[in-house]
């Protein structure tokens, strides 16, 4: 048996509702796709996909022994972005403003999961929170809505825990939930 996972931290969904509700309201004409739940809200760190129970339990372990308790980690969450680019928006997010806590948490996680038999990612670590996965988009008029977001802090948190989180699809969306075990 397999369960789909990452590691990452999940964030106080309570206080970007407010934001989140009207960012919704406001793009609703010039943009559409999959919101993602509030709840679901979280920092990625690393995507290991479908995993075997007894890998999770070694990852569990890893996990455990770096990350077993609430870090300081000063999270400031202000303006929105996209991935790949404005051209061609596949995914609109809140910008997480990067600080080190941050980078030593990836670095981390990434140098702990080689001896698991997982590669160093490539791509530069871009600490964010997805918003929703685009479908359709009006440019330009996207892309001035997001201009006026770009210096709007969102949030403040000043810790996180670093869990490995469970990803559940389902016709209505994922659902996240950390894994302390497997069952």
């Amino acid at each position: 048996m397999e369960k789909r996972v990452f590691i990452g931290s999940f964030v106080d969904f309570e206080k970007l509702k407010k934001s989140y509700t009207s960012i919704k309201k406001d793009l609703s004409g010039v943009v559409s796709g999959s919101w993602v739940k509030p709840e679901n809200f979280h920092i990625t760190y690393k995507f290991l996909g479908n995993t075997s129970l007894e890998k999770i339990n070694c990852i569990l372990d890893t996990i455990n022994k770096e990350f077993n308790h609430e870090i300081l980690a000063n999270i400031t969450v202000e303006g929105l972005g996209v991935f790949p680019n404005l051209e061609n928006p596949k995914v609109l997010f809140y910008k997480v403003l990067e600080n080190q806590m941050l980078k030593e948490i990836y670095n981390l996680v990434e140098d702990r999961l080689i001896s698991l038999g997982y590669k160093k990612e490539t791509k530069p670590f871009v600490p964010h929170i997805t918003v929703l996965r685009i479908k359709q988009v009006k440019n330009p008029q996207f892309t001035e809505k997001l201009k006026k977001y770009e210096k709007t802090v969102f949030l403040n948190q000043k810790t996180i825990t670093v869990d490995l989180i469970e990803s559940i699809l389902n016709p209505k969306g994922a659902i996240y939930r950390k894994l302390n075990n497997v069952e």
